[in-house]
This record gives C-alpha cells, structure tokens and sequence, in this order.
C-alpha cells in the first residue's frame, strides 16, 4: 500500500484489516507450497521420479547402444 494520510481511524481499521486479510493468504499459501515440497519428497514420489527420469534414460542409452552394435556388425 501507498503512504497516505488518513482523515479517521475507521480508514486506518479498514486498511489494517486488509492487510491482515492479505497477510493471512500468503500465509496459507506458504502452507500449501510446503505441504506440496514435503510431498514431492516422500518414497513413492522420488521412486517415480527415479524410476520415470533416470530408468528411461537408461533403457534409452541401451536401446541406442543395442541398435548401434546391430549396424556395426552387419
């Protein structure tokens, strides 16, 4: 918010109360952003991501390794 000059402190409560409003939500974002990262950690999550990222890069470099003992042979 902007400095301002305020006439009564029914505005000052007005822009306390949105600020505690605003305060409130980024607090509940941080939450939901935590509960996200602490998700993305457990077990089964880093075995899919192990599995999925590493796994296929692996079968990829084989396959490729496979098809190109295949062409020098022949």
């Amino acid at each position: 918010m902007k400095n301002r000059i305020y006439t009564s402190f029914e505005e000052v409560d007005k822009d306390l109360k949105v600020l505690n409003l605003r305060r409130q939500i980024a607090q509940e974002e941080i939450k939901g952003d935590l509960a996200d990262i602490k998700r993305r950690f457990e077990p089964p999550e880093l075995l899919s991501f192990i599995r999925d990222g590493i796994l296929k890069k692996l079968l990829l470099s084989w396959l490729v390794g496979f098809i190109l003992r295949k062409i020098r042979k022949q």
